[in-house]
């Protein structure tokens, strides 16, 4: 009864700051345009639901602030890009402003407006973004073509109480042979998923794993690449930057596939049609001891405890490969969200005001920190809002915080729709057992090189080494 009350005190205390910030957000401060845009419609393409509903709270003010007509048109995440990219590349000039994954750059810079010129009139808080984002979500080719909207990046998530557990702790290590912990390397998660799969309440049937992945049609590669990332460290790439080569079935990329067909194999059963809610859900349901996964879960510890009384959430970074005596940690964003203002906009400036209002230290602070809000830390001030204290774990925010710092970029390269899809193709075959994992990246490797091949070696390249920040 102790508990429940304090919980229910400290998510009260949470929800009145929030509130606090929802006030503030009417007055935030806002760049400062030369003049107004009365009569000016801006129509912004959005991830439909919560990111649709977040940004309609704000209509009233931006036509009050700033006389613009704001527009929201919501798509289904899995009709967004088909949609977007039809209407940049056939020049309508139906959206002034579109949302979009960081992955998609190469496919979507020909058709949006550099923002340098905007930010150096009217500043969006850049240096407040987080470097991460700056580089390798926001700039391309040199030039500032986005606003970054949503902070993902991929944390480890497990249950304290069970590894801090001195029963738990001596059993480990007597079957291993090392102390149970959070995982330093990928090879012990796979441990640690066996020791942590068990029968708890004795009815012969397993009903609680030590790990799962959200490895689904669609984003399955995700959770490969993060693996992948660590797996080619120190110096990870999708090709050769030389020759454009694709480096998906070398002997370390198959190890990484091969690490995450074993870990699909020790999770629940149908595990391969997870997506978020499912991974989301069961980690916080108290039926996985450890998970990877984006930002959300550590806005929701008093949800695991709700759910268990006894279970406390521990955070840290993702594993990583040991080469050489040192251990390599990367961290993917898989997907975030990004936005930036079209080239076929005929209110191109209206439209950045507009979105740089929206993702104005203020108003973004009150977005991300908003439960449900599906918006995920990006900026240095999001962390040090003492609402976020209130909201979320000392130890949380100091880890993200860290985890930003490992970002390995998105494929940003025309084309990058297609490489992923292919990629995520062969990876599902793989885990489902119909091919070997170099079996799988081997003929992902021939179809990347068909796709490199139609859009031209040397222009790919170019791309490639210009997205990774090379010279």
């Amino acid at each position: 009864m102790k508990l429940k009350k304090r919980l229910l005190i400290g998510f009260a205390g949470a929800l009145a700051g929030v509130s606090m910030l929802w006030t503030g957000a009417a007055s935030a401060a806002v760049p400062a345009p030369t003049k107004r845009y009365d009569g000016v419609k801006v129509t912004a393409a959005l991830h439909s639901g919560t990111f649709v509903r977040q940004w309609t709270r704000f209509l009233p003010r931006i036509k009050e602030l700033f006389g613009i007509d704001l527009e929201l048109i919501g798509i289904p995440v899995n009709e967004l890009y088909d949609k977007e990219i039809l209407e940049l590349a056939t020049g309508t000039g139906a959206y002034d402003l579109v949302m979009f994954n960081p992955a998609w750059m190469g496919d979507y810079v020909d058709f949006l407006v550099p923002l340098d010129d905007f930010m150096n009139k009217w500043d969006p808080a850049w240096e407040d973004i987080h470097e991460g984002f700056r580089v390798w979500e926001n700039t391309y080719e040199g030039k500032r073509y986005t606003l970054t909207m949503d902070g993902d990046v991929i944390l480890l998530y497990y249950r304290k109480d069970l590894f801090e557990s001195p029963k738990e702790m001596a059993a480990f290590k007597a079957k291993y042979g090392y102390e149970l912990g959070p995982p330093e390397t990928w090879d012990q998660v796979l441990d640690i998923a066996a020791f942590f799969r068990r029968d708890t309440d004795g009815d012969g049937t397993i009903d609680m794993w030590g790990y799962a992945d959200q490895p689904k049609r669609g984003r399955s590669f995700y959770w490969y690449l993060l693996r992948y990332a660590a797996y080619l460290s120190p110096d990870p790439h999708y090709f050769d930057p030389k020759t454009m080569k694709p480096l998906i079935n070398t002997a370390d990329a198959v190890a990484a596939l091969e690490n995450y067909k074993k870990a699909v194999d020790l999770g629940p059963p149908g595990v391969l049609g997870w997506e978020w809610d499912e991974l989301y859900n069961s980690f916080l349901q108290g039926k996985l001891a450890m998970i990877v996964h984006w930002p959300d879960e550590g806005k929701n510890t008093r949800v695991l405890r709700k759910n268990v009384p006894s279970a406390e959430m521990g955070f840290g970074l993702p594993p990583g490969v040991r080469k050489g005596g040192k251990l390599y940690r990367r961290t993917m964003t898989f997907g975030g969200w990004i936005v930036g203002v079209t080239k076929d906009s005929k209110n191109a400036e209206a439209a950045y005001i507009a979105l740089s209002y929206m993702l104005s230290p203020e108003v973004s602070t009150l977005l991300v920190l908003t439960p449900g809000g599906g918006m995920d830390f990006f900026r240095k001030t999001h962390f040090t809002s003492p609402v976020a204290a209130q909201i979320a774990p000392k130890a949380y925010l100091e880890t993200y915080n860290q985890v930003i710092g490992l970002i390995f970029p998105e494929l940003r390269i025309p084309g990058g729709f297609e490489y992923y899809d292919t990629l995520d193709i062969a990876v599902q075959r793989a885990l489902a057992g119909q091919v070997s994992p170099k079996e799988a990246l081997d003929e992902a490797a021939r179809k990347w090189e068909e796709i490199t091949k139609r859009f031209g070696r040397d222009k790919q390249r170019a791309k490639y080494r210009a997205a990774m920040g090379l010279k």
